[in-house]
């Protein structure tokens, strides 16, 4: 592994539970993993490209984003603190150039724009924008209402596009060249009941992840409309729920012709090839802990954050993107793994 990774954490009792309980920005080395800043809920961090600077999003009812300087990463501090305009933000996305940063929310459903400045610190007191959108689908538990989950960069990268969990909708967004945004209508409607949650971009294919349809969709975009459409789908994974009653997507990331996708419920993390043309091949899944959230690729290494397990584990990626075809159909496979103690982990990224 590298010499540092940071981990954000909800609270040891869960996603939905009160904040300000102890979680915060971890820093885990080789050595051993500690809480360096308490912070309420901070499910996601973003990387400012060029300075020591962390945009830590905290997934709370008053939702803020918080800028961490990390020039000293045993003692990160919060240097400005704003509020993202909206409840549960759960995602962030920084544009191009740090013009702007891009933040979405699972519960109010907004999509907010900050602006950022050269120092890297908040241009204003509140988002220099707020899209709201309103809508529901058929999962009545899930899909009462509108929920924005992830953002990020359409084909041919002039629009954002958000993956509207509550309306399966993916929502879009005309880029302007300061990095605001114009609404612009929706982009792709989904079957009902998908629950989008992330996406993969490769040329013109968007690698959708349905979170309640656990499922992998691929759309192709067109430049011309701006919009995308549903060639393909096919189940995320084979193995059935094992750790709770249901099985749903958490994820979804491309390293190099390969989709790995987390199931939650079947805990695994589910491989499938890409075709030179970019259709998906499911090939088998393996044994990823209790309820991977959030997984990311750091160098040679594939680390895993196991929400409810209090977890993290360490694959080689060798032996990810080696994994054998599933002997039988719904056997999960085993592979070898370094873990670590860490209560309710949620995002990780390199140090």
């Amino acid at each position: 592994m590298t010499d540092q990774l940071w981990w954000g954490t909800f609270p040891e009792a869960g996603l939905g539970t009160p904040t300000g309980m102890g979680e915060g920005l971890w820093r885990q080395t080789p050595a051993d993993a500690t809480l360096a800043l308490a912070l309420d809920a901070p499910s996601w961090l973003v990387a400012h490209p060029s300075l020591p600077l962390i945009y830590a999003i905290s997934e709370s009812e008053g939702s803020q984003v918080h800028a961490v300087d990390v020039s000293d990463p045993e003692s990160p501090r919060v240097v400005a603190s704003i509020p993202t305009g909206g409840s549960s933000a759960c995602h962030g996305m920084l544009a191009a150039g740090a013009l702007t940063l891009y933040l979405t929310h699972y519960v109010s459903s907004e999509l907010s724009v900050i602006r950022i400045g050269d120092d890297g610190l908040f241009e204003d007191e509140e988002p220099g924008q707020v899209f709201a959108h309103a809508g529901s689908g058929p999962n009545e538990a899930r899909q009462e209402a509108s929920h924005a989950h992830f953002v990020g960069y359409a084909p041919g990268r002039k629009h954002l596009l958000v993956c509207d969990l509550g309306t399966d909708e993916l929502r879009r967004y005309a880029l302007r060249p300061d990095g605001l945004l114009d609404e612009d209508g929706i982009a792709a409607a989904l079957p009902p009941g998908t629950g989008p949650r992330h996406f993969a971009v490769n040329g013109d294919l968007i690698y959708v992840v349905g979170e309640l349809s656990t499922s992998v969709l691929t759309l192709r975009w067109e430049p011309a409309t701006a919009s995308a459409d549903l060639i393909a789908q096919v189940p995320a994974t084979t193995a059935e729920a094992r750790t709770a009653g249901a099985r749903d997507s958490s994820g979804i990331l491309q390293v190099d012709d390969v989709l790995l996708v987390g199931v939650r419920g079947a805990d695994v993390i589910a491989v499938h090839d890409l075709s030179p043309e970019g259709e998906v091949r499911y090939r088998g899944s393996f044994d990823a802990g209790h309820w991977p959230r959030h997984f990311a690729v750091v160098g040679e290494r594939l680390h895993v954050g196991c929400e409810r397990g209090h977890e993290v584990r360490t694959y080689a990626l060798a032996d990810v993107l080696a994994l054998a075809p599933e002997p039988e159909a719904g056997l999960m496979q085993e592979l070898p793994y370094a873990s670590a103690g860490l209560p309710s982990p949620a995002f990780v990224m390199e140090g």
